[in-house]
């Protein structure tokens, strides 16, 4: 194991590539004993691990008679609403939930905010500055993804603001610090207040939008409880532009370190294919989700290691990426890559993110747009601050200086 390596550190490195390759040549399926888990780091492995039947995605969670008197009810209303999370459920219940909310996420309607996202994307571009240093995460990386995913959804665009401060709050339930439930706890007790009441009100005045279509499920069908519902729909709302976010601003700060494959997709950018393809490359490279957790259902033998029921496994998809038994020099950033598309950044199998084919919408519009609109960019300091997120990968800010106007 490198010396050093620490599992709750290691998605704040500014590069945390050396200390996991270096785990993956020397020790792939690695038993950490400070975290008590697994961490397994080739490609095969963990594609494998993502849809192993034997490794479950729920985990417990305390009691809310744990806490302070208190805190108790708002921790119960973490627990209620956390529980039924599609991406913490295992067959049959996940089966279920998925087909429900997959009815609300069609290609046709995710195709549909095509012309949305464009012109979310032109405003706000426009309420950008020409020149001087910015932060791409409010201006940009932030409110588009936000903005779209409460569109699809069917909650009104006043509640973005509400939404970031609220994602924020969950945020810290992945965080490594010693409280991981105050903060998060607190913010979904609010968020799902705020559900409760907007979907009586959609009940009243249905609309044409995945809560619609959730409600109806709920209603028509007695298949999704009052809980599920509210659940997922905090899930879509998080996971609907948590992971955007930190994939806008994870690919352009890859694109500005990389100057040669930047001025590459600039002379490119009417090339949809390429486009499309340097986005598969920024997922492979370094994409929004850093790992995956789950935990063993039964005991089982993997590779010579011998997983013991209860066992915690990570499973580390950028890891995984840059793993040269699959990726021709792996370390090497090509918006040409050939086999791009074989990364698991999105995940594998059943849990596969059903949100995929948005972000993909997304970062196809708005990567030309922006680069388009700036043509000298740069970082105002290669050191960044990393997000305090044990799964999830992405800078808390992104400060870009533009030299010279606007393209128009």
């Amino acid at each position: 194991m490198p010396d050093g390596f620490d599992p709750g550190m290691t998605p704040r490195l500014a590069d945390p590539l050396p200390d996991l390759r270096a785990l993956q040549a020397r020790d792939p399926i690695h038993w950490a004993e400070r975290y008590r888990a697994w961490l397994v780091t080739r490609w095969e492995d963990v594609r494998a691990g993502l849809n192993d039947p034997r490794l479950s995605t729920m985990r417990a969670m305390p009691e809310p008679e744990a806490f302070p008197e208190d805190f108790r009810a708002v921790f119960a209303d973490y627990r209620r609403y956390l529980d039924p999370w599609m991406v913490m459920r295992d067959p049959p219940d996940h089966t279920r939930l998925r087909g429900l909310v997959n009815k609300g996420l069609t290609p046709s309607a995710i195709e549909g905010l095509r012309p949305r996202i464009a012109a979310l994307v032109d405003g706000l571009l426009a309420e950008m500055p020409g020149t001087g240093e910015f932060d791409l995460i409010p201006s940009f990386a932030y409110p588009l993804p936000a903005a779209v995913i409460a569109e699809l959804i069917g909650v009104p665009e006043r509640v973005v603001d509400d939404l970031k401060r609220w994602s924020d709050g969950l945020a810290t339930s992945t965080s490594t610090g010693k409280d991981i439930y105050a903060e998060a706890a607190a913010a979904v007790s609010e968020m799902g207040a705020y559900l409760a009441g907007f979907v009586a009100e959609r009940r009243r005045r249905p609309g044409n939008s995945v809560v619609d279509a959730l409600i109806a499920a709920h209603d028509g069908q007695s298949r999704l409880d009052a809980d599920e519902l509210i659940g997922n729909l905090i899930l879509l709302l998080f996971a609907g532009h948590e992971t955007t976010t930190n994939l806008l601003a994870n690919g352009l700060r890859t694109l500005l370190l990389n100057p040669a494959q930047m001025a590459a997709l600039r002379a490119n950018l009417d090339d949809a294919d390429l486009v499309r393809n340097a986005i598969e490359e920024i997922l492979r490279y370094d994409g929004a989700l850093f790992l995956s957790l789950r935990v063993a259902r039964t005991g089982f033998d993997w590779d010579g290691r011998s997983i013991r029921p209860g066992d915690r496994v990570f499973l580390y998809h950028l890891a995984a990426n840059h793993d040269p038994a699959v990726f021709d020099r792996p370390e090497r950033f090509d918006i040409r890559r050939p086999d791009a598309g074989k990364h698991i950044a999105f995940g594998y199998g059943i849990h596969f993110c059903l949100g995929a084919p948005l972000a993909r919408l997304e970062m196809e519009i708005a990567l030309p747009a922006l680069l388009r609109r700036y043509p000298n960019l740069r970082l105002a300091d290669p050191a960044i601050a990393w997000k305090d997120n044990f799964t999830l990968r992405g800078p808390k800010s992104l400060l870009l200086i533009a030299d010279g106007s606007l393209d128009t």
